[in-house]
């Protein structure tokens, strides 16, 4: 039987976490779904492990990615899905017995009209679920809406960017892949960082009603050595290999800022968010020890972006970064942070 959801898994260097997800989802009392686990060349144990994975159950398939990163796994796992609806998963996090059931409900058309206080329900193209992160077992964050609504494109686009229980993640929601393919979507291998927000704000442009669910039923694990973990280096000082990934999230905010042309509210919340998050890229680059680095780098045109936009600086830090950026997006010329006055 054709499944109703494929679930894709990215893996690489998750031999110990993957048996925990993959265990949940075939845990669900929602059957009727497929498991894509993505895996890359290099990463012997993980491919062995998912692959005896795959032999304990037919639901479940592997498949290699043609390039390097979540990226890759994601759009390769696209390609391969057979379901009419997408959900992403990471493996290395958790989820709960109702996480695909609870997708479905908020996604899926009743086979006959359903009615709520005699109201019909609403259809809609994207189904978002709640969800908390985790330490060490201690929870340390969760969306804290309590009712299920549905909201219209305008209204998720701004939330996206303001409210927690609403922002990029692709892990909390579910897509319909006909829609996916219809307009080509995927993720952009660019961007190491806020590329699943990227892909959920171009999705998004093709919906006109959104349902949300607050039931928390996906887990995300804080887990040493992963993408978000490696923001926050040793001791606050992160490698330079770390900072170009970082600053690709500039590049992702780049091109929604662009999504968002005929979209002017949506666009405001982005801009104020992507800014923030410039100066930050902006601070660290400026301690690298040889700031020449920077003199060519695409940086330069997200510094003049950056310096265009309608922004009020929060405190004297912000404003001494956008006086450095304004001189390094003229000249080419990074200085360190104690240099400029």
């Amino acid at each position: 039987m054709k499944p109703l959801i494929s679930v894709i898994i990215p893996a690489f260097g998750i031999a110990e976490e993957l048996p925990g997800i993959v265990g949940d989802l075939l845990g669900q009392p929602f059957q009727f779904f497929e498991i894509l686990i993505v895996l890359e060349d290099g990463d012997d144990d993980t491919i062995s492990l998912a692959r005896d994975l795959a032999k304990s159950d037919e639901r479940i398939k592997t498949l290699m990615r043609s390039g390097k990163g979540v990226s890759a796994a994601r759009n390769a796992g696209i390609e391969a899905a057979s379901g009419e609806y997408i959900v992403f998963s990471d493996g290395d996090d958790r989820v709960s017995r109702g996480y695909l059931g609870t997708l479905i409900a908020t996604i899926a058309t009743p086979s006959k009209e359903v009615k709520s206080k005699g109201f019909a329900r609403i259809p809609v193209e994207l189904g978002i679920s709640g969800y908390d992160i985790s330490d060490n077992g201690e929870v340390i964050g969760e969306t804290c809406e309590s009712g299920i609504r549905v909201i219209d494109q305008e209204d998720f686009l701004c939330r996206l960017f303001l409210m927690e229980n609403y922002q990029g993640y692709v892990w909390n929601k579910i897509f319909k892949k006909s829609i996916i393919d219809k307009y080509g979507l995927r993720f952009d291998e660019d961007c190491y960082y806020r590329e699943d927000q990227l892909f959920v704000l171009e999705y998004a442009l093709h919906c006109s009603s959104i349902r949300y669910n607050p039931a928390r039923t996906y887990h995300y694990q804080v887990r040493k050595g992963s993408a978000t973990d490696q923001l926050s280096g040793d001791d606050g000082v992160i490698g330079l290999d770390v900072l170009e990934r970082q600053m690709t999230m500039c590049l992702a905010f780049s091109r929604m800022r662009k999504l968002l042309k005929k979209h002017e509210d949506p666009q405001w919340f982005l801009e104020q968010v992507y800014v923030f998050y410039a100066l930050e890229c902006f601070y660290r680059m400026r301690l690298v020890e040889d700031r020449g680095y920077f003199r060519d780098s695409y940086f330069r045109r997200i510094a003049r972006e950056v310096c265009s936009i309608d922004y009020y600086p929060l405190d004297e830090w912000e404003e001494e970064q956008l006086m450095a950026m304004k001189e390094y997006e003229k000249t080419g010329i990074l200085k360190e942070n104690n240099e400029v006055q």
